[in-house]
């Protein structure tokens, strides 16, 4: 894990945080907020190290407690616990496919805030599973879905220009032999 890589998760985790409290949008218009930490949680377990999905577990969850009403800590758990699940599985999936991005991005989507509405089902005022909420759900992991391959594609835009590249091979053998002769 390299510095520019572990900035540019930081940064995206507070974007995600940053956009889903100030834009309503979607609030107005579904009737939910999309959440963008589980598409980019998908991204880091799939794409980068151990280190990472803990380093984006820690910061994302705690970020997104903080303007919640969720007890501190609860969301930092349960992106830990699916962002560790991706991370297990990884070499199983095709990461470079959309469709898969699309796939694993809807799971985490659809897990993350599921997990977080059991938990707090057993807290002192539990949260009332009903039609509505299962709506919302879908809505939330739909959302995330179709945000996870943006997600992709941005890292890999920011790869491309923050990186090096490894450069192409000659198309000479390193010990070819060169034939000299008099002129």
């Amino acid at each position: 894990m390299n510095r520019i890589e572990t900035i540019s998760i930081l940064l995206a985790a507070w974007l995600a945080v940053a956009f889903e409290v100030s834009f309503n949008g979607f609030r107005d218009w579904f009737g939910t907020q999309i959440s963008l930490l589980p598409a980019l949680m998908t991204y880091v377990a799939l794409s980068s190290s151990f280190s990472s999905v803990v380093v984006l577990a820690l910061a994302g969850g705690l970020m997104q407690d903080s303007f919640s009403a969720n007890p501190l800590g609860l969301t930092t758990l349960v992106l830990a616990l699916a962002g560790l699940l991706m991370r297990v599985q990884r070499d199983l999936v095709l990461r470079d496919q959309v469709y898969a991005q699309v796939m694993m991005g809807f799971i985490a989507s659809a897990c993350v805030p599921m997990c977080v509405v059991l938990a707090l089902t057993n807290t002192r005022n539990p949260v009332p599973l009903t039609w509505h909420l299962l709506g919302q759900e879908l809505v939330m992991a739909v959302g995330g879905a179709l945000a996870t391959p943006f997600v992709f594609y941005a890292f890999k835009w920011q790869s491309r220009w923050f990186t090096y590249q490894s450069l192409p091979e000659s198309h000479y053998r390193d010990t070819r032999q060169i034939k000299r002769t008099r002129i």
